[in-house]
């Protein structure tokens, strides 16, 4: 009897087995919905601070699909251990990522989210904190609020909480300014008895809490000129750290001035350590710079337009011998024809540094764009530079190995740049054709776009690694890894550089670099980040 009863029950065991097989077979009886009596509590709560007081805020929630749901975001001030007191801000967001915009700067926050269901059933709470950083709400002053002992400051929004300014010169806090209510209400102040030609540090606080930091330097004497011939005598008559100021917001138009003086080169001789500065946004037009007699250099707010000139480089070094500075700042420069700057004698540059700059429109057609041949350099400083339309057919940076005309130990730093459209003829050049011995190299913080170079970074054995660190490529090749145009003897990759799928520029065809992808942060110029 046992046995029997124990057959009968495999055999239908067996059948239902088979029943359930082909019940599950077909879509029809798929089980697609499961009610519950709550939405699922939001996972994987994440927070990137971005723009120092920005908060992107990141989840994931099974209860997405569900319609109607929203997500309650509460943010508490001050509340590193969660305790959840006090009056937080509140947000309703239909989805992640959501953004809170407008923080206030050096403040740990703790954040809760939770799913809330149109019939008002609630999950549970996410939770977490961040803190947000030092702010810096103070504007560049513009030339007109800056003058030989006195500095205006402004910050926005005008209104908002401050309190104090305080004065540092040299590491030292000289004195600190408690802000007027209509100071407050205008923002802006205007710092007074300040030296001349002295660069001050300004801490803006609301209490105890910073909320801005600018650093500013006072106007030096100086000697102002206004047209062509009084820049020349200028320059020709200067003493040695003479700054020379162009005083009319025009055109300094040397094509046409050079020519009616019979002088065919086009080119200005600094033969002493000068400084030529604008309060206005002055342009230089149709001229290069030729710097002999171990000159010092330095151009700051200045348009340099080589239109109309000889089509040599914008800066060339003309006599063998030590040279103490080439400093390039706050400007722009622009169709220059053979490239940016030239050293084809023995001659050794300390310090070569551009920053803030935009260039554009070098075609380098007969050199490379920064290109040094005979002579070198100690420090070659790229730094916040916006740069395109440029070495269409030549390397980007050009170093022969001068090493036994001059004693170098060449840094090259290329860090918070956009390149946009540099080197994109797809010809048998590169980006760093650095070739002087003992060179070091680092490549951090750049977004590069519209590159092809067949030769990538370099195909020379002596070109050194860089250190790579954050960079971002769209639209190029053999930088990150080798296309199929790429030269056999590319030496090296920035193989954790992050390819972009999508243009992360606003509108780059009309040079338009801000960038429009929330991923993209950190990284290229400065001036296009929101």
């Amino acid at each position: 009897m046992n046995k029997i009863f124990n057959k009968i029950t495999k055999t239908a065991a067996a059948i239902l087995a088979i029943v359930g097989m082909a019940a599950c077979s077909g879509q029809d009886d798929l089980v697609d919905e499961v009610n519950y009596n709550r939405p699922f509590t939001p996972t994987s709560l994440d927070t990137r601070v971005q723009n120092t007081t920005n908060v992107r805020i990141v989840w994931d929630c099974l209860s997405d699909n569900e319609e109607g749901v929203t997500y309650v975001i509460e943010i508490f001030a001050d509340d590193p251990e969660m305790t959840f007191e006090g009056t937080p801000l509140t947000y309703t967001a239909t989805s992640s990522p959501y953004t809170v915009y407008s923080l206030e700067g050096e403040t740990t926050y703790s954040i809760r989210v939770k799913a809330i269901r149109p019939d008002g059933t609630e999950s549970a709470w996410a939770k977490g904190t961040f803190e947000t950083g030092t702010e810096q709400i103070f504007l560049t002053p513009d030339a007109s609020q800056i003058g030989k002992t006195w500095i205006t400051l402004s910050w926005v929004p005008a209104g908002t909480k401050v309190t104090t300014i305080e004065v540092v010169k040299s590491g030292e806090t000289l004195r600190t300014i408690t802000l007027t209510d209509e100071q407050i209400a205008a923002g802006e102040c205007t710092v007074e008895e300040l030296e001349v030609e002295r660069t001050y540090t300004f801490y803006l606080y609301n209490g105890e809490k910073e909320r801005g930091k600018i650093q500013v330097s006072t106007l030096p004497n100086y000697t102002p000129v206004s047209d062509c011939k009084e820049l020349l005598d200028a320059i020709k008559n200067a003493e040695d750290d003479e700054v020379i100021m162009l005083t009319e917001n025009k055109v300094y138009d040397f094509t046409e001035y050079l020519s009616s003086e019979g002088n065919p080169t086009s080119s200005i001789k600094i033969d002493k350590s000068l400084v030529l500065n604008t309060n206005n946004g002055a342009t230089i037009k149709g001229v290069y710079f030729q710097i002999i007699n171990g000159a010092s250099l330095e151009f700051k707010n200045i348009t340099l337009d080589g239109t109309g000139g000889t089509g040599d480089q914008a800066f060339g070094f003309k006599e063998d011998g030590n040279y103490g500075r080439l400093y390039i700042h706050d400007c722009e420069i622009k169709n220059y024809t053979k490239g940016f700057f030239y050293i084809n004698v023995t001659a050794l540059v300390n310090d070569i540094t551009i920053d803030n700059c935009i260039i554009h429109d070098i075609e380098c057609k007969g050199g490379d764009m920064f290109d040094s041949r005979s002579g070198g350099y100690n420090s070659f400083n790229i730094t916040n530079n916006t740069i395109y339309n440029c070495a269409a057919e030549r390397d980007f940076i050009r170093m022969d190995d001068a090493s036994s005309n001059v004693s170098a130990t060449p840094v090259i730093t290329v860090d918070h740049n956009t390149l946009y459209n540099v080197g994109n003829a797809g010809v048998n050049y590169r980006l760093l054709y650095v070739r002087f011995a003992g060179n070091t190299i680092f490549w951090t913080n750049n977004i590069v776009s519209g590159t092809n170079y067949k030769r990538g970074f370099s195909n020379q054995k002596n070109t050194a690694v860089p250190t790579f660190r954050n960079n971002f490529y769209f639209n190029t090749e053999n930088l990150v890894s080798a296309s199929a145009s790429a030269d056999a003897a590319i030496q090296f990759y920035d193989s954790d550089g992050i390819v972009l799928t999508a243009d992360p520029f606003k509108d780059a065809a009309n040079f338009d670099f801000t960038i429009i992808d929330e991923n993209v942060y950190n990284v290229g110029d400065p001036r296009w980040q929101q």
